[in-house]
Protein backbone atom coordinates (compact mmCIF):
# COMPACT_ATOMS: atom_id res chain seq x y z
CA UNK A 1 0.00 0.00 0.00
CA UNK A 2 1.57 3.02 -0.83
CA UNK A 3 0.68 6.02 1.66
CA UNK A 4 2.34 8.62 -0.02
CA UNK A 5 -0.39 8.49 -3.09
CA UNK A 6 -3.30 7.13 -1.02
CA UNK A 7 -6.11 9.18 0.39
CA UNK A 8 -7.71 9.07 3.86
CA UNK A 9 -10.37 6.53 2.50
CA UNK A 10 -6.94 4.06 1.64
CA UNK A 11 -5.12 4.87 4.65
CA UNK A 12 -7.72 4.76 7.22
CA UNK A 13 -10.11 1.68 5.18
CA UNK A 14 -13.64 2.19 7.01
CA UNK A 15 -16.72 0.61 5.73
CA UNK A 16 -19.62 2.42 7.33
CA UNK A 17 -17.45 3.35 10.38
CA UNK A 18 -16.79 -0.13 11.45
CA UNK A 19 -14.59 -2.22 9.30
CA UNK A 20 -10.80 -0.24 10.18
CA UNK A 21 -7.92 -2.57 8.33
CA UNK A 22 -4.78 -1.34 10.92
CA UNK A 23 -2.87 -4.20 9.63
CA UNK A 24 -2.86 -3.10 6.16
CA UNK A 25 -1.97 0.00 7.52
CA UNK A 26 0.72 -1.09 9.59
CA UNK A 27 2.20 -3.09 6.68
CA UNK A 28 2.40 -0.09 4.47
CA UNK A 29 3.84 2.04 7.21
CA UNK A 30 6.50 -0.08 7.51
CA UNK A 31 7.44 0.46 3.87
CA UNK A 32 7.57 4.55 4.29
CA UNK A 33 9.46 4.31 7.08
CA UNK A 34 11.98 2.48 5.41
CA UNK A 35 11.66 5.40 2.98
CA UNK A 36 11.81 7.76 5.93
CA UNK A 37 15.03 6.60 7.35
CA UNK A 38 16.85 5.88 4.02
CA UNK A 39 16.01 9.60 3.78
CA UNK A 40 17.57 10.77 7.29
CA UNK A 41 20.43 8.60 6.33
CA UNK A 42 20.96 10.59 3.06
CA UNK A 43 20.80 13.58 4.61
CA UNK A 44 23.12 12.90 7.98
CA UNK A 45 25.73 11.16 5.40
CA UNK A 46 25.60 14.42 3.02
CA UNK A 47 28.01 13.01 0.58
CA UNK A 48 25.14 12.56 -2.34
CA UNK A 49 22.58 14.49 -4.49
CA UNK A 50 20.05 12.93 -2.54
CA UNK A 51 21.00 14.28 0.66
CA UNK A 52 19.84 17.29 -0.88
CA UNK A 53 16.39 16.48 -1.73
CA UNK A 54 15.79 14.05 1.42
CA UNK A 55 13.68 16.75 3.45
CA UNK A 56 11.49 17.21 0.81
CA UNK A 57 10.99 13.67 -0.21
CA UNK A 58 10.02 13.16 3.85
CA UNK A 59 8.09 16.26 3.89
CA UNK A 60 5.58 15.49 1.18
CA UNK A 61 5.18 11.85 1.88
CA UNK A 62 4.91 12.84 5.69
CA UNK A 63 2.29 15.63 4.88
CA UNK A 64 0.09 12.76 2.92
CA UNK A 65 0.56 10.51 6.12
CA UNK A 66 -0.61 13.25 8.65
CA UNK A 67 -3.38 13.98 6.21
CA UNK A 68 -4.63 10.91 6.18
CA UNK A 69 -4.78 10.34 9.80
CA UNK A 70 -6.60 13.52 10.18
CA UNK A 71 -9.45 12.98 7.66
CA UNK A 72 -9.79 9.35 8.53
CA UNK A 73 -10.59 10.01 12.19
CA UNK A 74 -12.81 12.83 10.97
CA UNK A 75 -10.85 15.53 13.16
CA UNK A 76 -11.43 13.51 16.02
CA UNK A 77 -8.09 13.35 18.32
CA UNK A 78 -9.27 10.57 20.48
CA UNK A 79 -10.65 8.19 17.33
CA UNK A 80 -7.21 9.46 15.73
CA UNK A 81 -5.04 8.47 18.94
CA UNK A 82 -6.97 5.02 19.65
CA UNK A 83 -6.80 4.29 16.26
CA UNK A 84 -2.68 5.11 15.86
CA UNK A 85 -2.34 3.13 19.20
CA UNK A 86 -4.18 0.16 17.55
CA UNK A 87 -1.79 0.29 14.24
CA UNK A 88 1.61 0.66 16.12
CA UNK A 89 0.56 -2.32 18.17
CA UNK A 90 0.48 -4.49 15.19
CA UNK A 91 3.16 -7.66 14.70
CA UNK A 92 4.88 -6.33 11.86
CA UNK A 93 5.41 -3.13 13.57
CA UNK A 94 8.80 -4.10 15.46
CA UNK A 95 11.72 -2.48 17.18
CA UNK A 96 12.34 1.36 15.43
CA UNK A 97 9.73 0.66 13.46
CA UNK A 98 7.40 0.60 16.71
CA UNK A 99 9.19 3.46 17.96
CA UNK A 100 8.67 5.46 14.97
CA UNK A 101 4.91 5.13 14.66
CA UNK A 102 4.63 5.63 18.46
CA UNK A 103 7.06 8.89 17.53
CA UNK A 104 4.41 9.88 14.60
CA UNK A 105 1.39 9.32 16.87
CA UNK A 106 2.03 11.58 19.48
CA UNK A 107 3.16 14.48 16.78
CA UNK A 108 0.15 14.57 15.76
CA UNK A 109 -2.52 13.46 18.16
CA UNK A 110 -0.62 15.59 21.14
CA UNK A 111 0.99 18.11 19.66
CA UNK A 112 -0.61 18.80 16.24
CA UNK A 113 -4.58 18.30 16.79
CA UNK A 114 -6.81 19.99 18.91
CA UNK A 115 -10.44 19.71 20.86
CA UNK A 116 -12.12 20.84 17.74
CA UNK A 117 -13.03 18.18 15.28
CA UNK A 118 -14.14 20.60 12.31
CA UNK A 119 -10.68 23.28 12.79
CA UNK A 120 -8.56 19.64 12.79
CA UNK A 121 -10.55 19.13 9.05
CA UNK A 122 -9.86 22.45 7.88
CA UNK A 123 -6.97 24.32 9.45
CA UNK A 124 -4.47 21.97 10.73
CA UNK A 125 -1.15 22.54 8.63
CA UNK A 126 0.28 18.69 8.39
CA UNK A 127 3.83 20.60 7.21
CA UNK A 128 4.33 21.57 10.67
CA UNK A 129 4.01 18.03 12.56
CA UNK A 130 5.98 16.75 9.76
CA UNK A 131 8.66 19.23 10.32
CA UNK A 132 8.95 18.74 13.86
CA UNK A 133 8.66 14.94 13.05
CA UNK A 134 11.90 15.26 10.24
CA UNK A 135 13.83 16.83 13.39
CA UNK A 136 13.29 13.79 15.51
CA UNK A 137 13.47 11.50 12.77
CA UNK A 138 17.19 12.71 11.76
CA UNK A 139 18.10 12.97 15.54
CA UNK A 140 17.03 9.38 15.66
CA UNK A 141 19.24 8.66 12.45
CA UNK A 142 22.25 10.54 14.02
CA UNK A 143 21.77 8.55 17.44
CA UNK A 144 21.05 4.93 15.65
CA UNK A 145 24.38 5.76 13.21
CA UNK A 146 26.26 6.92 16.28
CA UNK A 147 24.69 3.89 17.95
CA UNK A 148 25.50 1.44 15.29
CA UNK A 149 29.00 3.11 15.10
CA UNK A 150 29.15 2.38 18.82
CA UNK A 151 28.26 -0.97 18.30
CA UNK A 152 30.61 -1.81 15.42
CA UNK A 153 33.18 -0.25 17.26
CA UNK A 154 32.43 -2.73 20.17
CA UNK A 155 31.92 -5.57 18.05
CA UNK A 156 35.55 -4.41 16.43
CA UNK A 157 36.84 -3.98 19.96
CA UNK A 158 35.58 -7.53 21.11
CA UNK A 159 36.12 -9.37 17.76
CA UNK A 160 40.19 -8.07 18.66
CA UNK A 161 39.80 -8.78 22.43
CA UNK A 162 38.25 -12.48 21.24
CA UNK A 163 41.42 -12.76 18.50
CA UNK A 164 44.01 -11.80 20.60
CA UNK A 165 42.11 -13.87 23.25
CA UNK A 166 42.10 -16.94 20.75
CA UNK A 167 45.71 -16.36 19.38
CA UNK A 168 46.53 -16.27 23.15
CA UNK A 169 44.54 -19.49 23.55
CA UNK A 170 46.49 -21.00 20.47
CA UNK A 171 50.04 -20.01 21.72
CA UNK A 172 49.00 -21.40 25.18
CA UNK A 173 47.83 -24.54 23.73
CA UNK A 174 50.48 -24.96 21.57
CA UNK A 175 53.04 -24.11 24.45
CA UNK A 176 51.08 -26.87 26.17
CA UNK A 177 51.61 -29.07 23.08
CA UNK A 178 55.09 -28.67 23.30
CA UNK A 179 55.44 -29.00 26.48
CA UNK A 180 53.58 -32.08 26.80
CA UNK A 181 55.33 -33.55 23.45
CA UNK A 182 58.34 -32.52 24.80
CA UNK A 183 57.67 -35.02 27.98
CA UNK A 184 56.19 -37.36 25.73
CA UNK A 185 59.57 -37.59 23.99
CA UNK A 186 61.69 -37.35 26.90
CA UNK A 187 59.56 -39.92 28.62
CA UNK A 188 59.75 -42.19 25.16
CA UNK A 189 63.68 -40.95 25.23
CA UNK A 190 64.28 -42.75 29.23
CA UNK A 191 62.18 -45.69 27.98
CA UNK A 192 64.39 -46.45 25.35
CA UNK A 193 67.36 -45.63 27.09
CA UNK A 194 65.70 -47.73 29.87
CA UNK A 195 64.80 -50.21 26.74
CA UNK A 196 67.85 -50.73 25.56
CA UNK A 197 70.31 -50.45 29.21
CA UNK A 198 68.23 -53.80 29.81
CA UNK A 199 68.95 -55.00 26.56
CA UNK A 200 72.69 -54.79 26.93
CA UNK A 201 72.13 -55.66 30.48
CA UNK A 202 70.39 -58.52 29.63
CA UNK A 203 72.75 -59.41 26.60
CA UNK A 204 75.99 -59.22 29.16
CA UNK A 205 73.95 -61.69 31.55
CA UNK A 206 73.44 -64.17 28.74
CA UNK A 207 77.63 -63.61 27.58
CA UNK A 208 78.24 -63.94 31.01
CA UNK A 209 75.92 -66.78 31.41
CA UNK A 210 77.50 -68.25 28.52
CA UNK A 211 81.09 -68.03 29.49
CA UNK A 212 80.60 -69.56 32.93
CA UNK A 213 78.67 -72.21 30.77
CA UNK A 214 81.65 -72.34 28.43
CA UNK A 215 83.97 -72.40 31.64
CA UNK A 216 81.87 -74.98 33.24
CA UNK A 217 81.99 -76.73 29.93
CA UNK A 218 85.97 -76.53 29.34
CA UNK A 219 86.63 -77.25 33.16
CA UNK A 220 84.71 -80.62 32.99
CA UNK A 221 86.50 -81.15 30.13
CA UNK A 222 89.77 -80.63 31.59
CA UNK A 223 88.72 -82.61 34.51
CA UNK A 224 87.66 -85.45 32.37
CA UNK A 225 90.70 -85.31 30.52
CA UNK A 226 92.52 -85.65 33.96
CA UNK A 227 90.69 -88.21 34.94
CA UNK A 228 91.37 -89.87 31.59
CA UNK A 229 95.11 -88.99 32.14
CA UNK A 230 95.54 -90.03 35.05
CA UNK A 231 93.75 -93.28 34.64
CA UNK A 232 96.30 -93.94 31.99
CA UNK A 233 98.81 -93.02 34.31
CA UNK A 234 97.69 -95.01 36.78
CA UNK A 235 97.77 -98.14 33.97
CA UNK A 236 101.13 -97.00 32.69
CA UNK A 237 102.33 -97.51 36.02
CA UNK A 238 100.31 -100.37 36.76
CA UNK A 239 102.02 -101.57 33.60
CA UNK A 240 105.51 -100.31 34.22
CA UNK A 241 105.15 -102.16 37.86
CA UNK A 242 103.99 -105.43 36.37
CA UNK A 243 107.07 -105.10 33.68
CA UNK A 244 109.44 -104.11 36.77
CA UNK A 245 107.87 -107.19 38.55
CA UNK A 246 108.39 -109.46 35.33
CA UNK A 247 112.09 -108.16 35.19
CA UNK A 248 112.67 -108.77 38.51
CA UNK A 249 111.23 -112.53 38.11
CA UNK A 250 113.31 -113.09 35.10
CA UNK A 251 116.49 -111.61 37.22
CA UNK A 252 115.07 -113.71 39.65
CA UNK A 253 114.95 -116.92 37.32
CA UNK A 254 118.13 -115.57 35.75
CA UNK A 255 120.30 -116.31 39.02
CA UNK A 256 118.43 -119.53 39.38
CA UNK A 257 119.67 -120.55 36.02
CA UNK A 258 122.99 -119.11 37.02
CA UNK A 259 123.12 -120.90 40.14
CA UNK A 260 121.64 -124.28 39.23
CA UNK A 261 124.49 -123.90 35.75
CA UNK A 262 127.20 -123.44 38.45
CA UNK A 263 125.75 -126.26 40.55
CA UNK A 264 125.47 -128.30 37.17
CA UNK A 265 129.01 -127.54 36.02
CA UNK A 266 130.74 -128.15 39.87
CA UNK A 267 128.76 -131.60 39.66
CA UNK A 268 129.95 -132.53 36.45
CA UNK A 269 133.44 -131.40 37.90
CA UNK A 270 133.28 -133.81 40.68
CA UNK A 271 131.88 -136.29 38.38
CA UNK A 272 134.94 -135.31 36.31
CA UNK A 273 137.01 -135.83 39.15
CA UNK A 274 135.60 -138.74 40.44
CA UNK A 275 135.89 -140.26 36.47
CA UNK A 276 139.65 -140.02 36.36
CA UNK A 277 140.37 -141.13 40.35
CA UNK A 278 139.21 -144.57 39.08
CA UNK A 279 141.81 -147.45 37.91
CA UNK A 280 141.10 -148.24 34.41
CA UNK A 281 141.13 -152.30 35.85
CA UNK A 282 137.68 -151.06 38.51
CA UNK A 283 136.57 -149.41 35.44
CA UNK A 284 136.65 -152.25 33.47
CA UNK A 285 135.14 -154.65 36.03
CA UNK A 286 132.61 -152.19 37.02
CA UNK A 287 131.23 -152.08 33.32
CA UNK A 288 131.43 -156.06 32.82
CA UNK A 289 129.51 -156.49 36.05
CA UNK A 290 126.65 -153.91 35.22
CA UNK A 291 126.44 -155.49 31.97
CA UNK A 292 125.55 -158.39 33.37
CA UNK A 293 123.55 -157.15 36.37
CA UNK A 294 122.34 -153.60 36.35
CA UNK A 295 123.72 -150.36 35.29
CA UNK A 296 126.21 -148.76 37.08
CA UNK A 297 125.37 -146.13 39.86
CA UNK A 298 127.11 -142.92 38.65
CA UNK A 299 125.56 -142.98 35.38
CA UNK A 300 121.52 -143.03 37.20
CA UNK A 301 123.11 -140.64 39.70
CA UNK A 302 124.29 -137.74 37.06
CA UNK A 303 120.81 -138.32 34.98
CA UNK A 304 118.66 -136.64 37.34
CA UNK A 305 121.01 -133.99 37.84
CA UNK A 306 120.35 -132.75 34.20
CA UNK A 307 117.16 -132.55 34.50
CA UNK A 308 116.79 -129.36 36.95
CA UNK A 309 119.20 -127.74 34.89
CA UNK A 310 117.37 -127.32 31.70
CA UNK A 311 114.32 -126.64 33.75
CA UNK A 312 115.89 -123.45 35.11
CA UNK A 313 116.91 -122.93 31.35
CA UNK A 314 113.00 -123.25 30.44
CA UNK A 315 112.00 -121.08 33.25
CA UNK A 316 114.83 -118.52 31.86
CA UNK A 317 113.74 -118.65 28.56
CA UNK A 318 110.01 -117.68 29.32
CA UNK A 319 110.82 -115.16 31.99
CA UNK A 320 112.77 -113.51 29.28
CA UNK A 321 110.89 -113.47 26.80
CA UNK A 322 107.84 -112.03 28.98
CA UNK A 323 110.19 -108.97 30.06
CA UNK A 324 110.71 -108.25 26.93
CA UNK A 325 106.87 -108.36 25.56
CA UNK A 326 106.12 -105.90 29.02
CA UNK A 327 108.84 -103.81 27.37
CA UNK A 328 107.71 -103.41 24.26
CA UNK A 329 103.68 -103.36 25.48
CA UNK A 330 104.87 -99.82 27.79
CA UNK A 331 106.68 -98.56 25.21
CA UNK A 332 103.54 -98.50 22.85
CA UNK A 333 101.24 -97.23 25.38
CA UNK A 334 103.61 -94.31 26.07
CA UNK A 335 103.90 -93.59 22.05
CA UNK A 336 99.94 -93.34 21.88
CA UNK A 337 99.88 -90.77 24.75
Amino acid sequence: MDLAGSGSSSFLAADNGERMRPDVVASALVNVEEEWRQDAANFVEGNSTESEGAPGSFAKSCATVVSAVIQGSGGDRTVANEYMKDVCSQRILDGWHQLRCTALASAITEHAMLADNYANRESLNPSKVCTGFWAVFVQSEKERQAEEAKQRAEEEKKRAEEEKKREEEEAEARKKAEAEAKVKAEAEAKEEAQRQKAEKEAAAAREAEEAKAKAAEAKARAAEAAAKLAEKKAEAEKVQKEAQQKLEEAAAAEKEHQERMAEHEKAEEMFHNATESIPANATEASSSSSNSTEEPSTPQAAKPQAQPVAAAENATEVAVEEANATKVEVAENTTAK
